[in-house]
């Protein structure tokens, strides 16, 4: 017998506790998981950032997982962890357990045992998504939608957590997302972008996008990787680098603040010192609006569409508009600040040359002949950079110049000169 996709549905449960959570581990048929849960979507308030977590599934991997319910007649799966909210589930627990006989050893039961197991009712109108699993899910709504034949269906063991829609209860989820991933495998760096409420770096990088306007819209391109796409001719950068340059000034810049990154993505700081951290990046990209003229035309532009094609594309263009670009002017400006404010090494980050045509990006950074960014010698660029601006390298007039000449392709390339 069929069950309407919205039904009420009761499950058998464990409720147990753990730490301040309360779960129920229960039961639930892949069909009803398939149509009843989804994926993290509810974790955020921008709908890119929830975009951008589902598109961190691979892909081939959910079709894997669906072939393998098909296939595998010894087929199982660890249990999927998933967060409830809205609606009225409701959990009925066993009042008691009758033995047979005296001596059986179910009499040996306690009062908090036996409260423990019982049923756990969802009405259909819950929201429900996973915390753990998401592979997982995506193979079992492929296998479904495909025409899974079972009857009936397999049961999976599932995790229910209560999910509080408030800025404390967000947090909270989040947290406990990318822990969980956390020890199952390596988290993505997309995950700890979009996710994690413990590293310094992800949160400010989401209010820069969600509290500013530096950021928001089509400003930033919501790819986890240091590869802008050929299309997209709006952003100035990728979220990942975006990720990059804030660990860059967190623990390079010379500021009280200063931290490995070790410590800047494992424990959550205080507030009021997570408020310092973010104060830190806002002004370091108010300080580039202020100090380059193409990036206060990019960040004051009410379609940012109409300046970065000016800035990037097949004809070079301006670096600071290329992920890697950014990425090495950071560590020039982060250099900087041994010696100066920020304010001052960002003004005199500002009077290097920053065409892809010109010395030293042509050859470092720019393949004038194939037209294409290269990354393979951004610590060249970088000492190079701070050789025109200065005695900023660690290197000698001398290594610098062979490293230059090896790299760019140029045996006979002097070194760019110094600016006054």
């Amino acid at each position: 017998m069929k069950t309407p996709k919205n039904a009420k549905i009761i499950l058998p449960a464990l409720r147990g506790v753990m730490g301040n959570r309360v779960y129920y581990s229960s039961l639930m048929s892949l069909k009803e998981v398939g149509d009843r849960v989804n994926f993290a979507r509810e974790l955020h308030k921008s709908e890119q950032l929830s975009d951008m977590i589902q598109r961190q599934l691979k892909k081939n991997r959910g079709a894997e997982i669906a072939r393998y319910l098909k296939t595998q007649p010894e087929r199982f799966f660890n249990s999927l962890v998933v967060a409830t909210y809205g609606g009225r589930p409701n959990w009925h627990a066993v009042d008691t357990v009758k033995a047979r006989g005296k001596d059986h050893e179910l009499n040996q039961l306690d009062e908090v045992t036996v409260s423990s197991v019982g049923f756990l009712t969802l009405q259909g109108d819950e929201k429900l998504f996973t915390l753990d699993g998401q592979h997982r899910l995506a193979g079992i709504q492929q296998a479904i939608e495909k025409g899974l034949e079972q009857d009936p269906f397999d049961e999976v063991s599932v995790i229910f957590l209560a999910h509080e829609d408030t800025k404390p209860g967000l947090e909270r989820t989040r947290r406990l997302f990318t822990t969980l991933n956390k020890t199952a495998k390596p988290v993505s760096k997309g995950d700890i972008i979009a996710l994690d409420e413990d590293d310094v770096m992800a949160i400010c990088v989401r209010r820069l996008i969600e509290t500013t306007k530096l950021f928001n819209g089509d400003r930033v391109a919501f790819v986890a990787s240091n590869n802008m796409p050929v299309t997209n001719t709006t952003a100035l950068t990728t979220i990942g680098t975006l990720y990059d340059v804030l660990s860059i000034l967190f623990t390079s810049s010379d500021w009280r603040l200063k931290a490995n990154k070790v410590e800047l993505s494992r424990e959550r700081p205080k507030d009021a010192v997570l408020d310092q951290y973010f104060a830190y990046a806002l002004r370091y990209f108010e300080l580039l609006k202020r100090h380059f003229p193409e990036l206060k035309a990019f960040f004051s532009a009410a379609d940012p569409s109409r300046v970065t094609p000016k800035h990037r594309g097949p004809h070079g263009g301006h670096m600071m508009f290329r992920p890697i670009g950014l990425e090495v002017m950071t560590r020039v400006v982060a250099r900087l600040t041994a010696d100066m404010s920020l304010e001052a090494a960002v003004k005199r980050a500002a009077t290097l040359p920053r065409e892809l045509a010109l010395a030293p990006y042509r050859g470092l950074m720019w393949d004038t002949t194939r037209k294409t960014i290269t990354n393979a010698h951004k610590t060249t660029l970088r000492e190079v950079l701070l050789h025109m601006l200065g005695d900023y390298t660690k290197l000698t007039r001398a290594a610098l110049l062979e490293k230059y000449r090896k790299d760019s392709g140029n045996a006979r390339a002097s070194l760019p000169k110094r600016i006054a």
